[in-house]
C-alpha cells in the first residue's frame, strides 16, 4: 500500500507525523526518571487501518499500556483492512478480557472511515484518557469523552463505541492522556468549552511540536507523561506502518535518556528506520511494515 502522505518518526524527540494531517507526541514526566519510573504512557499509531489509540498506565507497573496495544494491533492485524463496528467491539472485548488485573490502564481509540464528503469517526474510551473533537478555527469543543472508571485490567465493563459523522473540514480529533490537559492547563487558562487557539494554527503535523514548544517556552517544570495524538480526519492517509510508541520501564527510560535525551534529532523516514531499528527500541519505538 503505498502512501500520498509519507509518514516520518523522530525517535530521539519521540515524534511521528504525517504532512498535513497528523502528528503525534510521547514525553516522559519531569521526575520520572530521578524517582526511577518509566512512561506509562504509550500511543498506537495503525496508518493501515487509520486507527488510533493511546493508553495510559500506572508508576507501578508502565508496561501495562504497551501491553495493551501491541495486543489491540495484533488482533487488528488479522482483521480486514477496513473493520466494522461489530469487528472493532469484539477486538477491544478481546483486548480487556486478556488484561491482568495487574496491569491496569486506560484505552481511548479513535478508527476513520472516509468517503468523499465526510468521515465516519468510531470512538471507545475507557479511564482518564481523553478524546475531543474541536474546531480549528476557534478552538470549540464540540465532542469530549466523559472520565469513567473502565480501565483496562480493572472493569469487567468493556467501553462501548460511539459513532461521529464530520463533514466540516474544519473539524479536528485529539487522542490524549490526562497529561496532556495539565499542561495545557498550565499555559493558561482556556475559555469554558474551547481549546487554546494557538494549539491549531498551521497545518496538524506541526501541532506536536508546536505543544512541546510552548510548554517549554513557559518553563512548566513539574508534568506527567504526556501522550497525545492530533489528526486531520479530512487529511489523514492510509499507509502501511503500524507504530507503538511508549509504555517503558524504568530501566528503558534510562537507556532512552541516555541515548537520546540530548540529542536534537531530525525527521527520519523508512530508509532509516530500516537500518537503525534496533536504536528506535531503545526509544520505546516499535514500527511494523505490513
Amino acid at each position: 500500500m503505498k502512501s500520498e502522505k509519507p509518514v516520518f518518526i523522530d525517535p530521539a524527540k519521540r515524534m511521528v507525523k504525517q504532512k498535513g494531517a497528523l502528528s503525534a507526541l510521547l514525553v516522559t514526566g519531569s521526575d520520572k526518571i530521578e524517582s526511577g519510573f518509566g512512561n506509562g504512557d504509550c500511543l498506537l499509531l495503525d496508518f493501515s487501518r487509520l486507527i488510533f489509540a493511546v493508553s495510559d498506565g500506572s508508576e507501578r507497573y508502565p508496561q501495562a499500556s504497551k501491553i495493551l496495544l501491541e495486543r489491540f494491533a495484533g488482533v487488528l492485524s488479522g482483521q480486514d483492512i477496513s473493520p466494522d463496528i461489530s469487528v472493532l467491539k469484539e477486538s477491544i472485548e478481546e483486548i480487556y478480557g486478556r488484561q491482568k488485573y495487574t496491569h491496569k490502564c486506560t484505552f481511548s481509540c479513535v478508527a476513520f472511515s472516509k468517503n468523499r464528503k465526510e468521515v465516519i469517526v468510531s470512538v471507545s474510551n475507557g479511564g482518564d484518557s481523553v478524546i475531543i473533537v474541536a474546531d480549528s478555527s476557534d478552538g470549540s469543543i464540540m465532542f469530549k469523552t466523559v472520565t469513567d472508571m473502565n480501565f483496562a485490567g480493572r472493569s469487567k465493563n468493556v467501553p462501548a463505541i460511539s459513532t461521529l459523522i464530520l463533514k466540516d473540514r474544519k473539524m479536528r480529533v485529539i487522542i490524549a492522556t490526562d497529561g496532556f490537559a495539565e499542561v495545557l492547563n498550565k499555559t493558561g487558562k482556556p475559555e469554558h468549552g474551547k481549546l487554546p487557539g494557538w494549539l491549531f494554527k498551521g497545518s496538524a503535523c506541526g501541532i506536536a511540536g508546536k505543544f512541546c514548544r510552548v510548554f517549554k517556552r513557559k518553563n512548566i517544570i513539574n508534568y506527567d507523561d504526556i501522550g497525545m495524538i492530533i489528526v486531520d480526519p479530512f487529511s489523514v492517509c492510509r499507509d502501511e506502518s503500524v507504530i507503538i510508541m511508549g509504555g517503558t520501564s524504568s530501566a528503558k527510560e534510562a537507556v532512552f535518556e541516555s541515548s537520546f535525551a540530548l540529542r536534537r534529532g531530525s525527521w527520519l523516514g523508512k530508509k532509516i528506520w530500516h537500518e537503525k531499528a534496533e536504536l528506535f527500541d531503545i526509544a520505546g519505538i516499535i514500527k511494523d511494515n505490513k
